[in-house]
């Protein structure tokens, strides 16, 4: 389920709380994220990428200029500050490289206090993210979520422990210098065959609704895995919400979201507070109205869990009631399966014991329509494994009872012969198979004209 290019931005906003409550969302946050968190604009701490190259040249006393210019990308300055520093202190390039990052790794030593960390970690916990990447050096994510929280190398698995948020430093980590990513040179590493982060990339993000804030889709990572989730895994059917979200801060927002050339659905807002507040309301209603209605839900599977004996009389004699009953299943099958499957059981068991009296044959054509019902109401390709069996089992049982012959049940012959062509393809092979694999003999005579 992906948001249609002409989305509102009412729309955009349900799908990230819908994935919040699904269980899908992921946050790819960038260094925006935390000069949001960490500025107040009188004393701005936090560093963009590029501050931080300046700052990293005041260091190493380099003229920026004389290693930056039109054009060229920041990998690419990192490598030829790298390089200067190198000649001129005649040293090797590696060591070099080793003094930048430790440089790096002490100027992102940042962390939020204790009202950055209320507001925003209040944000981050409301969203309830299944995952969080992040491409920024520093722990100010993992300061605002302490208690649920653990932190993730770049050569670690981006692995999702119950009820705790991996962070993912997909460019290392400030606390080990030698991960951080930021020369031209570490960037060619990571598009090496088979390298773990070019392939759990794009598949994260094809399985989730990724929110990206903090950062545009410069960083070619980010860009190659958008580009494989849409193009390379581009096969499957999307029957859970998923679509990737940029939330991008401009001076003058639209209010309208729109898709950016690279497919990705961009949602504008003077500041990231604001767009938390905004979001924040949302999740809200959605979760309580998600509530009310699983209360719902829960009482109605209440009842077919623990059904009085004058419902499974309803459920096998009104045949709108128990229809209702299955299209609730269809849409809802994890809510209610146990509780149909309990009534289900029942229904059947009256059947048969409507069955015992001599010439009870009308009870035969009960438990028939009930079985078809199923058949034809319900996916047999999405029906439940125990339920597969429950219905099968007993179709193979009444079927012993229909026929037009004399001692048989000729109302459940005239429901099958004016049902049969109700059943579907895929349900009739099925059946078959079944019938071939369980040695359900009754079964398959029933359907060999079929």
């Amino acid at each position: 389920m992906v948001l249609g290019n002409n989305a509102k931005r009412k729309e955009v906003l349900d799908l990230i709380a819908e994935s919040s409550s699904f269980g899908n969302l992921g946050l790819f946050v960038g260094a925006g994220f935390t000069k949001a968190v960490m500025n107040d604009g009188w004393d701005d701490i936090a560093l963009s990428w590029g501050e931080l190259l300046i700052e990293v040249c005041n260091k190493l006393k380099i003229d920026f200029n004389d290693v930056s210019g039109e054009g060229i990308s920041y990998p690419d300055i990192a490598t030829n500050i790298c390089r200067k520093y190198a000649v001129e202190n005649e040293i090797k390039y590696e060591k070099a490289q080793d003094n930048l990052k430790s440089i790096v790794s002490e100027l992102t030593s940042w962390y939020p206090n204790e009202d950055q960390r209320r507001i925003y970690g209040y944000y981050l916990n409301n969203l309830e993210p299944n995952w969080i990447i992040t491409t920024n050096y520093d722990f100010v994510i993992e300061s605002l979520l302490p208690e649920n929280s653990f932190t993730l190398g770049p050569d670690e698995q981006l692995i999702m422990p119950r009820n705790l948020i991996p962070v993912y430093h997909l460019h290392g980590i400030r606390t080990n210098s030698k991960s951080i990513i930021i020369t031209q040179e570490d960037y060619v590493s990571l598009f090496r065959p088979n390298e773990y982060r070019q392939v759990k990339l794009p598949l994260t993000i094809k399985e989730s609704t990724t929110l990206i804030l903090g950062y545009g889709l410069g960083d070619i990572n980010v860009m190659t895995a958008v580009d494989w989730s849409a193009n390379v895994f581009s096969n499957g059917t999307n029957n859970y919400p998923r679509d990737i979200v940029q939330v991008v801060r401009v001076e003058n927002p639209q209010k309208k979201p729109y898709r950016d050339i690279n497919g990705v659905m961009v949602i504008e807002t003077s500041d990231l507070s604001d767009f938390f507040d905004e979001l924040s309301a949302v999740v809200r209603d959605n979760r309580e109205g998600e509530r009310i209605f699983r209360e719902e839900l829960e009482k109605q599977n209440a009842t077919l869990l623990n059904p009085s004996d004058e419902y499974v009389r309803v459920f096998v004699d009104e045949s709108e009631v128990r229809k209702g009953v299955l299209e609730l299943l269809k849409k809802f099958e994890k809510f209610f399966i146990a509780g149909f499957m309990e009534i289900l059981a029942k229904g059947i068991e009256l059947t048969w014991v409507r069955a015992r009296p001599k010439g009870a044959f009308y009870a035969y054509n009960e438990n028939l329509i009930i079985v078809l019902d199923i058949l034809t109401i319900l996916d047999i390709k999405k029906m439940p494994p125990a339920l597969i069996e429950m219905v099968t089992s007993n179709f193979n049982k009444v079927a012993a009872y229909v026929s037009d012959r004399i001692g048989y049940s000729h109302a459940a012959y005239r429901t099958w012969i004016a049902r049969k062509s109700e059943l579907d393809v895929d349900t009739i092979k099925e059946l078959r198979s079944i019938a071939r694999a369980q040695g359900y003999t009754r079964l398959k005579f029933l359907l060999r004209d079929l």
